[in-house]
């Protein structure tokens, strides 16, 4: 499943250094949602991730985000 991943500058260096995101992971199901995160929390940067289809949902957050225990690749940005 594609979700939207908000973050910021100096953590895509963390990600693009250690070719991770570190666990919990989390991220919307829509941009619209991710957008509004952004908005919210002043992070400015928001990164498409393919999560496994059965990612647990998160809950709250208008049953619209997820959360990965695992960690996700990250090569290129």
């Amino acid at each position: 499943m594609i979700v939207y991943h908000v973050t910021t500058l100096k953590k895509i260096a963390k990600y693009t250094a250690s070719g991770q995101i570190k666990p919990p992971v989390r991220a919307w199901e829509n941009i619209k949602q991710a957008e509004r995160m952004c908005i919210s929390t002043g992070r400015r940067v928001i990164i498409r991730l393919k999560f496994p289809n059965n990612t647990p949902k998160l809950e709250g957050h208008f049953n619209q985000a997820r959360v990965s225990n695992i960690p996700i690749k990250f090569k290129d940005f």
